[in-house]
């Protein structure tokens, strides 16, 4: 997609207004909702000199935390790049997909909005592709309820966001700015998307080691197997029960009450608790995510 970008005067002004806080970007998959993201926090950062914060909701393609997660960042003057953004803090929904993780994704963003709240004085929310049928409908109208948005950018090919929002007709918060797709938004495959997660998956764990926990000690019950817990993703979360860093469990010895997980955690003493996720990943290989539930 080229550096053009373009909004209604009325959109601008109304992002402009200091009682808009949240802004959120709801569309299908390939329709530019990054792109625009992008533009969003170079517009609040350096036109409005707003402090600027993106919260991204995309479990699958992940920009700011590991695929899996929610997380956020501050924009830190002029938006550069992704990779320049550091992370402030992310939630493990566990999953690269929404479908059979609502409730944790939700509970995600608006924890990880209230943190956002703290410093930032314009949010700019990323959120799935996720938009079609009842359970995209569900997903964007509650997110809408929790998070509760000034704006909202609708980024449309056709009437594929009209279920959500029609229910949204009568309100005058959120004010929704619907934008038609540019023909130049390039459109990912399977395997570009899985190819995308693998490396994100790979640097995240770059710097991993492997490191020993006592199983009574970070929340592990024995009702796991050692096949449950083989290659799962997990989160080790501080004794506030707090998200720190993910890991991968490399070993489980039920007998010894031990078990292993490889993890680019810098201050291991500090875990409390251990979230098993739903994926299995193995680095190594190219197809590497095995879903288990």
């Amino acid at each position: 997609m080229t550096e053009e970008f373009f909004l209604p005067e009325k959109a601008k002004d109304k992002i402009a207004e200091e009682k808009v806080k949240t802004i959120m970007i709801i569309g299908a998959s390939d329709t530019g909702k990054t792109f625009l993201v992008e533009k969003l926090a170079n517009f609040c950062s350096l036109v409005l000199k707003k402090e600027t914060a993106i919260l991204d909701l995309d479990v699958g393609q992940s920009h700011i935390g590991p695929p899996t997660t929610v997380a956020w960042a501050k924009v830190e003057g002029k938006f550069e790049s992704w990779d320049k953004l550091k992370v402030r803090d992310f939630y493990f929904v566990g999953d690269v997909s929404p479908r059979g993780n609502l409730l944790p994704l939700i509970i995600g963003a608006k924890l990880m909005q209230d943190e956002a709240k703290k410093v930032a004085e314009k949010i700019i929310v990323d959120t799935t592709g996720l938009v079609r049928g009842g359970i995209g409908k569900v997903l964007k109208l509650q997110l809408i309820d929790v998070l509760k948005p000034e704006v909202i950018f609708a980024l449309y090919k056709e009437d594929e966001l009209e279920h959500i929002l029609s229910p949204l007709e009568g309100l005058k918060i959120p004010e929704v700015f619907k934008i038609p797709v540019s023909a130049k938004v390039k459109v990912k495959d399977f395997l570009q998307r899985r190819y995308f997660r693998h490396l994100k998956f790979k640097k995240y764990f770059s710097g991993a080691r492997e490191i020993e926990f006592l199983q009574k000690e970070v929340g592990i019950n024995g009702l796991y197997s050692v096949q449950d817990l083989s290659f799962l993703l997990v989160s080790l979360r501080d004794k506030a029960n707090k998200d720190m860093a993910l890991g991968i469990i490399k070993n489980f010895n039920k007998v010894e009450g031990k078990i292993t997980i490889f993890s680019p955690i810098s201050s291991p003493e500090k875990v409390g608790r251990v979230v098993p996720g739903k994926i299995r990943l193995i680095l190594e290989q190219m197809d590497s995510l095995k879903r288990i539930a």
